[in-house]
């Protein structure tokens, strides 16, 4: 009796540990997985399903983009238009009278001063109209200038000069120097030139030789 009870304590864990293993493989599971399993964190909970894009979303944001577009070529628009004005407003001929010399700039006046001093005088004005309309002034020699004449228009030259900046300063400023230097050449008489002001400074002469004696009777 002793030893039948005693057999039964030592059969019993076996059997209890016997069952445990039937219940483990029945469930699916290994005591290393289930262990596993019981000691992991709780996997956050997924998040919610975004809601569909809807045919009256899809609406909405084609006339947001269609509004936003909408406004930026305006404002495009308005900039091309304003930046063609301005350059139709300094392109654009206007009456003749506007390029008399009594309506040039002050500059375009001190430029001719320097003309004047050496003895040309104002002609003729020709103005031409068109996509790129042009002025020109044609100067005739009235006298032949004098080395008092010629030394005033070099202080001329020199005040225009320090005053005035730009590229079409600078190309007045060359035509005034060529002139000065054609009026000073021995032999040489400069009867008439044409100055352009517009739309680019430039210069034509005409230039005649001197006798070298006088003529005979």
């Amino acid at each position: 009796m002793h030893r039948a009870i005693g057999s039964w304590r030592q059969i019993a864990p076996l059997g209890s540990a016997g069952r445990m293993l039937a219940l483990l493989a029945v469930m699916g599971a290994s005591p290393a997985t289930s262990w596993a399993q019981g000691t992991q964190p709780t996997p956050p909970p997924a998040p919610p399903a975004q809601q569909g894009t809807t045919v009256e979303g899809l609406t909405k944001s084609a006339e947001e983009l269609a509004r936003s577009a909408g406004d930026v070529a305006k404002s495009v628009g308005g900039a091309i238009g304003n930046l063609w004005n301005d350059a139709v407003g300094k392109v654009a001929p206007g009456a003749p009278t506007d390029y008399l010399p009594a309506q040039i700039s002050d500059e375009d006046k001190q430029f001719f001063a320097i003309l004047e001093t050496i003895g040309l005088r104002l002609k003729d004005v020709t103005v031409s109209k068109g996509v790129l309309p042009s002025a020109s002034y044609r100067f005739v020699a009235s006298r032949e200038p004098t080395d008092t004449d010629i030394a005033t228009a070099e202080d001329l030259l020199r005040v225009y000069r320090d005053a005035q900046t730009g590229m079409m300063s600078r190309a007045r400023q060359r035509i005034a120097r060529s002139t000065l230097d054609t009026v000073s050449t021995a032999g040489y008489a400069l009867t008439s030139m044409e100055v352009t002001l517009s739309p680019w400074p430039d210069a034509s002469y005409q230039i005649t030789t001197k006798d070298a004696a006088a003529p005979k009777n």
